[in-house]
C-alpha cells in the first residue's frame, strides 16, 4: 500500500503485468494455432474444404456451375453410403 486517498482509506498500487517478449510471442503463437485449428474444423464441417479439394481435383475455377457439380457429386456419395439401423 502506498498511502491514503484522503478519507483515511488506503490506496492500492496498480498492478502492472509485465510479460517478457518471448512469453508474449509464445502466447500469441498459441492463440494463433488455436484459431487456425478452429477455422480448419469449421471449413470441414461446412464442406468448404471438400469444395476446395473438388476444384483442385477437377482443375476448375469456383463458379455456380462448379458448385452445382460439387453438390451433385457430394449427394451421390452420400446416397451410396451404407446406413446402419
Amino acid at each position: 500500500m502506498s498511502g491514503s486517498c484522503g478519507a483515511d482509506t488506503p490506496v492500492r498500487e496498480k498492478w502492472k503485468a509485465r510479460l517478457s517478449d518471448k512469453k508474449a510471442r509464445s502466447i500469441a503463437a498459441a492463440i494463433t494455432h488455436v484459431f487456425r485449428i478452429l477455422s480448419a474444423t469449421l471449413q470441414e464441417v461446412f464442406d468448404e474444404s471438400a469444395y476446395r479439394r473438388f476444384l483442385i481435383r477437377g482443375k476448375l475455377n469456383s463458379s455456380c456451375r462448379a458448385y452445382a457439380m460439387f453438390l451433385k457429386e457430394h449427394e451421390q456419395e452420400r446416397s451410396r453410403r451404407a446406413r446402419c439401423c
